[in-house]
């Protein structure tokens, strides 16, 4: 068991000014069985209107809009939170089945089906999900290089496993592929990680009735020193920031973390 202190602050700046800017946020962290939140400040500029819901995959979302013309929109999110890794998050079979299957970001082609192919005979082998899970990770961990700027938010996993290249978000849409071809439930998660200087993403894998979290990216199992902000099919159910609005131009998002242990 961990305590956490965070500070997530999104700034998205416009060409020109915007108006009539209404917005979805999914930067708040969760409260589930593994982490629970003890302090939470949250702040938009500039003025706005907005409420906080859960959205259809148990996230945090706040809904507004901000009618004045601007050329900046930040949003900024501190608090503490205590993350118990020894816990997990428990669910019924019924409830996992939308985790079962490919998405637009996910669907595997020629590369992921012979990088999978590759693996098969030693998880024909394997009964159980988690081993199965974590063999593939392994796979992913060695044969992929981590290299920033050379995919984007729309690449899929398909084209990640043609470039042999990516980041967090590739590794996770390139395990969830892997994991779905092998009939496993699994899920996206964005989140924050201790020494990290950005936002973060991973996986959770369906096993013996509960989500088990595992970092791709790393090749290990997520920890105390992780925070979960969201969870969805693939990072699109996790969009930090979506929105419309009139005017505005050309936009350049920025997004800073900090996470320390207190």
């Amino acid at each position: 068991m961990r305590k956490l202190r965070f500070q997530y602050h999104m700034q998205l700046n416009f060409e020109s000014p915007a108006r009539e800017h209404h917005f979805t946020l999914r930067c708040m962290p969760v409260q589930d069985e593994r982490q629970s939140i003890v302090k939470e400040q949250i702040a938009i500029y500039p003025k706005h209107y907005s409420s906080t819901q859960v959205d259809s995959f148990g996230n945090r979302c706040m809904y507004g809009t901000t009618k004045e013309e601007h050329t900046c929109f930040a949003v900024d999110v501190k608090g503490e939170v205590v993350v118990d890794d020894t816990r997990f998050i428990e669910a019924p079979s019924h409830k996992v089945g939308l985790y079962r299957y490919q998405t637009r970001l996910t669907e595997p082609g020629p590369y992921l089906n012979t990088f999978h192919e590759c693996m098969s005979v030693m998880l024909e082998q394997m009964n159980s999900p988690l081993k199965k899970a974590q063999l593939m990770m392994e796979f992913l961990y060695y044969s992929y290089r981590y290299t920033p700027g050379v995919t984007g938010v729309d690449t899929t996993a398909e084209e990640a496993c043609r470039l042999q290249a990516g980041v967090c978000q590739d590794y996770a849409h390139m395990m969830l592929s892997l994991c779905r071809k092998e009939k496993i439930p699994c899920r996206y998660v964005a989140g924050m990680m201790l020494g990290e200087g950005a936002t973060h993403a991973w996986i959770e894998v369906y096993a013996d009735g509960r989500w088990i979290p595992l970092d791709p990216t790393h090749n290990r199992a997520v920890d105390d020193t992780y925070i979960k902000i969201s969870a969805g099919r693939d990072a699109q159910d996790c969009t930090i920031n979506q929105g419309v609005f009139m005017g505005g131009g050309k936009q350049q998002q920025e997004i800073n973390v900090i996470v320390e242990e207190i």
